[in-house]
């Protein structure tokens, strides 16, 4: 079964502003601001897998176009994808394992004809601290 794609964009109204009596014109950025699904938490740099995962999980109406979409704290998985018009499950999940994180997100749509799509990536922390992670999704249009 070929894949469709799904759209994310946190839908935000485009605001006139006056400046000094002259209108000001508001950019796409402005309009379709980057989304992000976060959690900030104290993270070890020692994870065992038998330590909890965490998640954290939202639901947003995207409009149909091309998207950035990449984790946070695993900086290599990114993804450049089209995405449908409509509503989705976005969740991060932070899974604990010997010595690393496994670090999974995914675009659930409530379109049943598309399939959901995820990201993947392996981390090792140098330090314990606090981090904020999860992932993003920055429109291109």
């Amino acid at each position: 079964m070929a894949r469709i794609s799904r759209v994310l964009v946190s839908g935000t109204a485009l605001i006139a502003m006056a400046v000094l009596g002259a209108s000001a014109t508001a950019s796409a950025a402005d309009e379709f601001p980057t989304a992000y699904n976060t959690k900030t938490q104290r993270l070890t740099d020692k994870p065992e897998s038998d330590m909890d995962p965490s998640c954290v999980s939202r639901r947003i109406s995207l409009i149909a176009g091309e998207y950035d979409w990449e984790q946070t704290l695993a900086l290599g998985s990114r993804s450049n994808l089209y995405l449908g018009s409509g509503m989705y499950t976005w969740e991060d999940c932070l899974y604990p394992d010997d010595g690393f994180y496994v670090q999974q997100t995914s675009l659930n749509p409530d379109n049943p004809d598309w399939d959901t799509i995820s990201l993947t990536d392996w981390v090792e922390l140098d330090e314990e601290r606090t981090y904020t992670w999860g992932s993003l999704l920055d429109p291109r249009f």
